[in-house]
């Protein structure tokens, strides 16, 4: 309301900008259905002489509409890769690496309070059988 008020200006530029937008978006998928409509042939010739080779890395091909060629397409990656990716980082972060470190720490110091505690028996039983002797 205010910037109805103070800047009109403002909102016919952003409304302009929007509709600008939106008819790119139209121009593009125009483009894309034409683009698809044209390479279909082509794809199914492609699919048949790769369904032979599938053991081969394919790797993703650049979006033709794209500013960036070398850009690859956005591909589906399976939930349990993303998961393990996010692990993969998650691990290598540095407060969790530290978090790991300090968790060794505390194990091994466990396990020395352990081990003296079982020495300080055998030390203690062999002393008493001595005395026993």
């Amino acid at each position: 309301e205010a910037l109805e008020i103070h800047k009109p200006q403002f909102i016919s530029r952003s409304q302009e900008r929007l509709k600008r937008l939106e008819h790119m978006v139209q121009r593009r998928k125009a483009q894309q259905s034409d683009a698809l409509a044209s390479n279909q042939g082509a794809l199914v010739r492609k699919l048949s002489s790769t369904s032979t080779s599938s053991k081969k890395k394919q790797y993703t091909i650049p979006h033709p509409l794209s500013d960036n060629l070398f850009k690859p397409k956005e591909r589906f990656i399976p939930e349990k890769e993303m998961h393990m990716r996010s692990k993969r980082i998650y691990d290598n972060l540095p407060e969790v690496k530290k978090k790991q470190e300090e968790k060794q720490k505390r194990i091994i110091i466990q396990s020395n309070r352990l081990r003296v505690e079982i020495f300080k028996k055998q030390l203690l039983d062999q002393l008493l059988q001595r005395n026993t002797e």
